[in-house]
């Protein structure tokens, strides 16, 4: 919980400790999110459900569709990210530690969202540093192709779902460029972290969250 760095790489918190964002930018992205964050569930309120394909543990389109309200014979740990958001993408590995721990008492699901930082969008340095440079995917086999490239660099253990092209989940959620969701088997949301990009102490914070909602039902 005190862990203040960004992520586990080094390179990445380098580069963000030293990124700057124009006042314009800030109040643009700011404009754009408020909307979509005003929207989403808070803790206590139901969780949009949702359908969405699952990537083979190969990184491959497997046409499996996987239902959120289907799954919840377990609580489900939700979570979104992009390839291209270097934050994301630098806490993977804790994320597997945490999904190694407890996937026996959660059903973990990550959301894959348009990419944060495409070549044709919002490029950062970093990206080509670490030959992360994608055009922002206009079809879903573009998207499947980006994070099933994801998956097997960084070896990605939990199940990798592809939001639609209109990126209605992760908008149902607020989720873009990066969030931590707990829901119960009911449906109820208990714990929703900040919109990312977040720090390291935040993941922390929803594994303690899990950690304890799993006392509690045993």
């Amino acid at each position: 919980m005190t862990d203040n760095r960004w992520t586990l790489d080094p390179a990445v918190d380098e580069f963000l400790a030293g990124m700057t964002m124009s006042k314009e930018l800030i109040e643009k992205l700011k404009a754009e999110h408020e909307p979509i964050e005003a929207a989403a569930p808070q803790p206590g309120d139901s969780a949009p459900d949702f359908t969405a394909e699952r990537l083979s543990g190969s990184g491959q389109r497997s046409g499996e569709q996987l239902q959120l309200s289907s799954v919840r014979s377990r609580p489900v740990a939700l979570q979104f990210g992009s390839y291209t958001c270097p934050v994301w993408r630098a806490q993977i590995d804790r994320f597997n530690e945490i999904h190694e721990e407890l996937q026996d008492q959660f059903q973990f699901l990550t959301v894959y969202t348009r990419e944060a930082h495409p070549e044709d969008g919002w490029k950062v340095e970093i990206n080509n540093d670490q030959d992360v440079v994608y055009d922002q995917p206009t079809t879903l086999d573009e998207r499947a192709h980006i994070a099933g490239t994801c998956l097997t660099r960084h070896g990605i253990r939990m199940p990798l779902l592809l939001d639609g092209m209109d990126d209605s989940i992760t908008r149902a959620y607020a989720g873009s460029p990066e969030r931590l969701y707990l829901i119960d088997e009911t449906g109820i949301v208990r714990h929703r972290s900040v919109n990312g990009p977040f720090r390291m102490k935040v993941i922390e914070a929803w594994y303690e969250a899990l950690k304890e909602y799993a006392t509690v039902r045993s």
